[in-house]
């Protein structure tokens, strides 16, 4: 008898440093299927936001808090502004060379708003934009009531979207004017006719169609997107885009829509997202993303953050 509780105790004592090795190793093996996915998802991420942003009007970068409704230049942040936005160009449009970004300058004509761009093709353009958004009009079509989902905006010096004084009046954030994006009428012939006289007329010119947002759950509605994603967590980080501030629009998870009409399409960037930071560094977009999930049987959290910079 004596021998048969020593023996099981003997087994019990194996049994015991059998489960803690067996835990240890559960956990490592955890930890480590966590740390390569989140090193994996957010690289993708990281890549999947600087390829928008690489194509934006470089002034044009904002942080909004949808709390205050303030926003502010990228150049300018703080950490209260936790909702990235910018305006795209039609790189999609341009890469097949449905138009070219250059004017001709001695043949426009500020003062009848006719400016001539050699190589545009409107009908071109309209597959391209319906293509990306699934509506076609580059510019209104009074015969069908369709409005234009395109715009122009000068590149200005240095390539940059250049801002007249007014940074707020400036792209249509948030209610706000857009004095730098002008709305185009019609485009035939290689002319292109804006809706109102342009201050100045520059050699280089983008066509915008959409402004992005990226942003984590806690800091925007996504309530109010529920017809467009069932995924609801402060955690999550989303993307929006297809709306338009020059018409009076912002991303359809904005927590006020008193600055805008609630427009536009959300998708899933990533889960387990803790933190989302952005700014510049030697005048270029810096984000920093960081991932962070338990893993159940430990104290502590799996955690990975990374860094990119858009130039």
């Amino acid at each position: 008898m004596v021998e048969i509780i020593v023996v099981i105790v003997i087994m019990g004592i194996l049994s015991l440093g059998t489960l803690v090795s067996i835990k240890h190793l559960y956990l490592r093996a955890a930890k480590t299927d966590a740390i390569n996915t989140f090193s994996s998802n957010s690289q993708i991420v990281l890549n999947q936001i600087s390829m928008l942003l690489y194509n934006r009007v470089a002034t044009s970068v904002i942080g909004y808090n949808s709390s205050s409704r303030d926003f502010q230049s990228i150049y300018n942040l703080d950490n209260s502004f936790t909702v990235l936005e910018w305006i795209g160009t039609a790189s999609e449009a341009l890469k097949r060379r449905d138009y070219s970004g250059f004017m001709d300058l001695d043949a426009s004509d500020k003062n009848s708003r006719t400016l001539v761009s050699f190589d545009i093709k409107a009908n071109d353009l309209n597959t391209t934009e319906y293509d990306k958004f699934g509506t076609s009009y580059v510019y209104s079509n009074p015969n069908s009531g369709d409005k234009n989902i395109t715009a122009l905006i000068f590149a200005g010096a240095f390539d940059t979207g250049a801002i007249d004084g007014d940074f707020n009046n400036s792209f249509g954030w948030h209610g706000h004017g857009h004095n730098l994006i002008h709305d185009i009428t019609k485009i035939k012939d290689n002319n292109i006719t804006l809706s109102q006289k342009p201050k100045e007329i520059y050699e280089k010119y983008y066509i915008v169609d959409s402004a992005y947002a990226v942003a984590r759950g806690q800091d925007i509605n996504i309530s109010t997107c529920r017809a467009k994603t069932d995924i609801d967590s402060d955690d999550t980080l989303y993307l929006f885009y297809n709306y338009r501030p020059w018409k009076g629009e912002t991303f359809c998870g904005d927590k006020d829509d008193n600055n805008g009409t609630r427009e536009g399409n959300v998708t899933v960037l990533s889960k387990n997202v803790t933190a989302f930071k952005t700014g510049m560094l030697n005048d270029s977009i810096y984000f920093e993303l960081t991932m962070s999930k338990k893993i159940r049987g430990s104290d502590n959290n799996v955690t990975i953050s990374k860094q990119k910079v858009v130039f």
